[in-house]
């Protein structure tokens, strides 16, 4: 058993609930010096009763529960209470449990002592702080379903089986005597390339798993007073940019992270593409340039008010090559442009009125349709995307060995190299300093 910790694991104060929890030797007993319950206590059942400092006076009246290990979160006895949310009850609550014994809790401890007692891999650990750390409901479902095994289950067997592969052979070479099936050169290798392949689009997944945390990177484009800062602050659902009829109000790009349909979109309103009648203008639009390259998904946008110019259809040629919808505006304005050229050069075409807030809804559903962040889970740690792509590596290695006539004591060092890294993926191995900053991620009470 471990020692006795505590620590506050609910919302910010002030809040409805306050929730303290226990983990670790003493847990029962401490709980009852603490808690005087009015039914007696039972496993995984919730008690009324009242909350008591160490000079034995109530100061609070709540609920409580003790969870008997090895069916707990960390693997150890546990117990919660739920007391009322203010900052003195919660502060208090902790001082006695402190008081009888427990230490404050370090941050993550809870985890490390699920994943210390095996409750839980390092893989799923890292998945616990994507939950908490969640923006989206995509993210969420997401850390979710990494936290409940979806990929590493599968990673875990693929192990398994590499190992089973090289004890196989070993087998065979030290065991000439027995009645062992011979080893298949060409199995292995075919073994080989498909574990390859589906840990490279593992790593691929990754590379596309910044829209989970960072959102869909969305350009605004277009020429000055067309209207993007409106459009921008419409999507965002404030004033983030600011608003004027002046021509080359936005010098700069201005960012804001909205979600839309459950997904998370960071939105960047850039600078009006002119030819600059500044410094700081040029720069601007140098800037409108860079994040129009960064981009993943582009909203031109172009002003019905006004007739179309050069500088219009050099954004409609910028947009070549991108996941762009060309979104003409200021429908609610007497029409002065001629856009069926433009309506030409895009594929996706939205009229909308930026100030009335008509078509926003058909330009969101847009964005949802086309931000590529599917139903996939991705992988979104790092620590473990590396050592994917690095058994990726080990196991293409030992397929184009064993392809090219290579003897099979050789190009099984890649493999096993290769069920080493996807070991270090699931914690096995796994360097101590790497576990520490992966725990020091979570809050104190997780």
């Amino acid at each position: 058993m471990s020692d006795l910790i505590a620590a506050y694991s609910g919302g910010t104060p002030p809040c409805a609930i306050g929730i303290v929890r226990m983990t670790g030797d003493g847990c029962l007993e401490t709980l009852k010096k603490a808690f005087f319950p009015y039914s007696p206590l039972e496993d995984k059942k919730m008690a009324y009763g009242r909350l008591k400092a160490i000079d034995g006076r109530t100061f609070d009246i709540c609920m409580a529960c003790f969870m008997k290990a090895p069916s707990t979160y960390t693997g150890e006895d546990m117990a919660e209470i739920y007391c009322h949310g203010s900052e003195a009850v919660i502060a208090l609550c902790l001082k006695t449990l402190y008081s009888l014994g427990a230490r404050p809790a370090e941050a993550g401890e809870f985890t490390k002592r699920a994943f210390l007692n095996g409750k839980m891999n390092l893989a799923q650990a890292e998945a616990t702080a994507d939950l908490i750390y969640s923006r989206s409901e995509q993210g969420a479902k997401n850390a979710a379903a990494l936290l409940s095994g979806h990929y590493f289950k599968p990673i875990g067997r693929m192990r398994q089986e590499i190992m089973d592969t090289v004890s196989h052979f070993y087998a065979v070479c030290d065991y000439t005597d027995e009645d062992i099936d011979p080893f298949e050169y060409q199995k292995a290798e075919s073994s080989f390339k498909e574990k390859a392949g589906y840990l490279q689009s593992l790593y691929q997944g990754y590379l596309r798993s910044s829209a989970l945390s960072e959102g869909v990177k969305v350009a605004l484009i277009g020429r000055p007073n067309a209207g993007k800062s409106s459009l921008f602050n419409r999507l965002a659902g404030f004033e983030r940019a600011i608003v004027t009829n002046e021509e080359g109000t936005t010098r700069d790009v201005v960012g804001h992270t909205v979600s839309i349909g459950g997904k998370l979109f960071s939105l960047m309103d850039t600078a009006g593409i002119r030819q600059g009648q500044s410094e700081a203008e040029r720069l601007g639009v140098q800037r409108s340039k860079k994040a129009l390259d960064e981009a993943m998904l582009v909203i031109a946008l172009f002003d019905l008010s006004r007739p179309v110019t050069h500088e219009d259809m050099e954004i409609a040629q910028m947009c070549r090559g991108k996941k762009a919808v060309a979104v003409f505006n200021k429908t609610d304005l007497p029409k002065k442009a001629d856009v069926s050229e433009l309506e030409r050069l895009f594929e996706d075409k939205i009229y909308v009125s930026a100030a009335a807030g008509e078509g926003i809804g058909r330009l969101c559903q847009w964005l949802e349709e086309n931000s590529g962040a599917g139903s996939d889970i991705l992988i979104t740690g790092r620590r473990q995307a590396e050592l994917i792509k690095m058994a990726a590596d080990s196991l293409s290695k030992a397929a184009e060995s064993a392809a090219g006539g290579m003897t099979a004591d050789a190009f099984l060092l890649d493999a096993e190299q290769g069920a080493r890294l996807l070991g270090r993926v699931l914690g096995d191995d796994v360097d101590i300093d790497i576990a520490h900053g992966i725990f020091s991620r979570f809050c104190v009470g997780k």
